[in-house]
């Protein structure tokens, strides 16, 4: 807490402060030494540590922060050109430094909020790359690798000749089971570990961290740091060595630390925010509206900092800092305050969501086991050519297996084995130089987008069903999804399936302006209306990012005179407005969390109405429920799929009745019902008959 009275939960501090003795000894080394430069190698800090960590004093090296290790790391392995592998959404500093460098970053996605091992180790042995910096436990997911991973990792570091520098700044926040590297670096091993006493030490005004690894390797480093002498001062040496004197710090801080982070939990679990359990002293926390604006609101309204991550790479999340129980308190009291609560009575779903015996469900037609099992395999490998490039390519004709590899950057007997799978899965045919799509494969690659929303977008949830279903794990919490894959796939969807049923359809009505609900990034306004001067059009997006790129693209395409872009809350009555004018308002694929969140999908329809007055025309489009009673043969794409995540995600997908029902209790007549390219989607054309 600063003296003007903000709570600073944005910067990961050790609310309770340095142990006891540390500040009187800092104090004295001021008083008594100001005068004298530091010892540059810091001589009695690392001779402490290595005491400290059963290792011998060559094998450490003292900095100013971690930072500083982390950027005289880089520039001691690293040489323009090099390449450098680190994980998306963490902390930017290792990029920075290896830009520094002048090395080449090479970026490996998280799964799940967590290191994807298996990806990172399967690029170690690409050529040049040197070094792979991993943050463990990670920031800003608060995750942590498992004994076995780092295990994984170092192994196959070794045999690459890559040096893994594992950056465990919060690792004593963590049990002691994960603590594998530095008894790797006591074994021997070829690796780098950073740590701070700037987290659990409570030391992070004087900037001390420190550097463990091989002897050899902490050598070069400390040649690298004598172009910078004294970086590490002298009072910061000093109560870092007489933070060691009280080991049992650790200990309690990851203690009070704990309870506290469950009271976090308690809190955020209390207003329906989602977020990700930790081992660090942070939280990832869901920010509904977007991670600035609710950033801006805790701090303007509450004067709470926390960390908006956008700059992370995961926009629409905040990092929020563990404080003392009491500030976990004043926190969650402003954050109840500044998201709505989740509505009491939530709508019973149809579908595979329905209440038992609410409706029949036959025995389709069944999917043998090889069927099964080789259309998860086969789905994987849809999947992985949608995201090399590979489909696009091929519909554009045959192409030769030389052509794939240059235009994919893929590793050829790799990508020659996801060939070799559709081929026998009779999608692609193949001869020993070139590759072609065969008439079932061109069809396929109409339906690629299911593959992306689904195998890749929810693929963690699919893989946790059993754990979901007996409550041993939670959505939002242990599992989550990947919104930017379902975002992806939903677009490829559109592009082949959806688009020409909506331009037939609009196209068929007059109409000046357009209000579009949820405009994500205004393409679907700047179709509606930017090939007409006479038509101007309005989004509303309640997602700050998506809402600044619309407004990004509008003034791209030269239409921000015609098209504007209002960043608001649907369910707000955006904002007690109404926007007279309007003749024409879409909704796509969003009605249903509106209807389920409110619980009153007629009174819905009928506030659109009030908010857009002049209004002639509604074209919703929206994924309904199957009426499975009535469906015969095979089971189609997505409808099963769509289902099933959303009754795990506790959102009930609605009927068609439903739906129906509410738009002529708000007196909107239904001009037309057109099928909307994926099963069970429908536009609806819809008139006030102004």
């Amino acid at each position: 807490m600063n003296d003007d009275g903000i709570l600073r939960l944005h910067c990961n501090e050790n609310p309770y402060g340095p142990p006891d003795g540390v500040v009187e000894a800092a104090a004295a080394e001021l008083g008594e030494r100001c005068s004298e430069y530091p010892d540059s190698g810091s001589p009695r800090l690392r001779a402490r540590l290595a005491a400290y960590y059963g290792v011998t004093e060559d094998m450490v090296e003292v900095g100013n922060g971690a930072d500083e290790l982390v950027l005289l790391t880089a520039l001691t392995f690293l040489r323009p050109g090099d390449g450098v592998l680190v994980t998306d959404s963490t902390f930017p500093g290792y990029a920075a430094a290896a830009a520094l460098a002048r090395a080449e970053v090479r970026k490996v996605p998280l799964t799940g909020h967590r290191v994807a091992v298996d990806a990172l180790t399967a690029q170690l042995a690409q050529d040049g790359v040197r070094l792979a910096f991993v943050c463990n436990p990670n920031n800003p997911t608060g995750t942590v690798l498992e004994a076995a991973e780092v295990e994984q990792i170092i192994d196959r570091a070794e045999a690459a000749g890559v040096i893994p520098v594992f950056d465990e700044a919060y690792m004593e926040y963590a049990s002691p089971a994960y603590e594998h590297a530095v008894g790797a670096v006591r074994a021997g091993r070829r690796l780098i570990v950073l740590r701070t006493f700037s987290k659990i030490w409570g030391l992070a005004a004087l900037r001390s961290g420190y550097a463990l690894g091989p002897g050899d390797l902490i050598a070069r480093i400390a040649a690298t740091h004598r172009t910078l002498p004294f970086s590490a001062n002298r009072v910061a040496q000093q109560a870092a060595a007489a933070a060691l004197d009280r080991p049992e710090h650790v200990e309690l801080n990851r203690a009070r630390n704990a309870e506290a982070r469950e009271l976090l939990y308690a809190g955020l679990e209390s207003a329906g925010v989602g977020f990700v359990r930790s081992q660090t002293n942070f939280v990832l926390v869901e920010a509904p509206g977007g991670g600035a604006e609710l950033a801006g609101r805790l701090a303007g309204n509450h004067r709470i900092a926390t960390r908006d991550l956008g700059i992370f790479g995961l926009p629409g999340h905040l990092r929020v800092s563990v404080g003392t129980p009491e500030q976990m308190e004043r926190f969650c009291r402003a954050l109840e305050a500044e998201v709505p609560r989740p509505p009491a009575h939530r709508m019973p779903g149809s579908g595979l969501g329905s209440p038992r015996g609410a409706e029949a469900f036959p025995t389709l037609e069944p999917q043998e086991p090889a069927a099964m099992f080789n259309g998860y395999v086969g789905a994987h490998v849809v999947l992985a050519l949608t995201e090399l490039g590979v489909w696009d390519l091929l519909a554009e004709g045959p192409r030769s297996l030389d052509d794939l590899l240059s235009r994919t950057g893929a590793d050829e007997p790799r990508l020659s084995a996801l060939l070799r799978v559709g081929a026998l899965l009779g999608h692609l045919r193949l001869d020993a130089d070139n590759v072609e799509l065969t008439g079932p494969g061109r069809e396929l690659v109409r339906h690629a987008g299911y593959f992306t929303w689904g195998v890749g977008g929810y693929g963690e949830l699919m893989s946790r069903l059993s754990g979901l279903a007996e409550g041993s794990v939670a959505f939002g919490r242990e599992v989550g999804r990947d919104g930017k894959r379902i975002a992806v796939g939903s677009g490829l969807v559109g592009r082949t399936m959806m688009l020409p049923v909506e331009a037939e359809v609009a196209g068929a009505i007059d109409y000046t302006s357009v209000a579009d609900l949820g405009c994500g990034d205004a393409s679907r306004l700047i179709r509606l209306c930017g090939t007409d001067t006479a038509r101007r059009g309005l989004g509303i997006e309640v997602n700050a990012s998506a809402a600044e790129t619309a407004r990004r693209r509008i003034d791209e395409k030269g239409l921000s005179d015609r098209l504007g872009v209002v960043l608001a809350d649907v369910l707000d009555h955006v904002d007690q407005r109404t926007f007279p004018g309007i003749d024409l308002v879409t909704s796509f694929l969003m009605m249903h969390d509106l209807f389920e969140l409110t619980g009153d999908p007629a009174g819905v329809m009928r506030m659109l109405r009030d908010v857009f007055p002049d209004a002639k025309h509604f074209m919703i489009a929206d994924t309904v429920a199957q009426d499975w009673s009535a469906h015969s043969g095979p089971v189609p794409v997505f409808s099963a799929a769509f289902e099933l995540v959303h009754t795990f995600m506790d959102t009930p997908v609605l009927g068609l009745d439903t739906y129906e029902k509410a738009f002529a209790e708000a007196g909107l007549r239904v001009e037309r019902r057109e099928p909307f390219g994926a099963p069970s989607t429908w536009l609806w054309l819809l008139s006030t008959d102004r």
